[in-house]
């Protein structure tokens, strides 16, 4: 009888670990929604789906901290031309009390001509019950200037 409850019991917490990643899954992929909503909505609300002591990492660049100074940024791209973007979850794991995302991102002008593509790598962190970006790093796949394309 040991025997048979052990194994249900393994049975159903394999099930609900399944039930917990397709729903971390979910809540990602509802979250990269938003993001890519409030950029194609002008970015002016980009800095609310950071957490508030955010740290971005864009490419040549310093580390930029705190979701307003974050928000700034975003909103200085759209100002610039990007218009919208395409994210592409890849992996996305939970870790203790956040969750690790790899995924692949294509960035657009107004029309739909594409600038930038490349990967990056998110930690999600709940804040006041929303999954917010906490930890955010962004790489281009674009070749540096001067060097030769492979």
């Amino acid at each position: 009888m040991k025997k048979v409850f052990f194994s249900v019991a393994l049975l159903l917490l394999a099930n609900l670990s399944g039930f917990a990643q397709k729903d971390m899954k979910t809540a990602i992929v509802a979250a990269n929604q938003k993001f890519m909503d409030a950029l194609a909505k002008g970015a002016t609300t980009m800095g609310s789906l950071y957490t508030t002591d955010a740290q971005l990492f864009p490419p040549n660049s310093d580390i930029i901290q705190g979701s307003t100074a974050i928000g700034t940024f975003w909103k200085g791209g759209f100002d610039s031309g990007l218009k919208w973007a395409k994210l592409e979850t890849l992996e996305a794991t939970q870790e203790g009390e956040v969750i690790v995302e790899v995924g692949r991102y294509t960035l657009y002008t107004t029309n739909d001509v594409q600038i930038d593509m490349g990967k990056y790598i998110v930690i999600w962190k709940q804040e006041k019950g929303d999954w917010k970006l906490h930890r955010d790093i962004f790489n281009t796949n674009a070749p540096q200037a001067g060097t030769a394309s492979k």
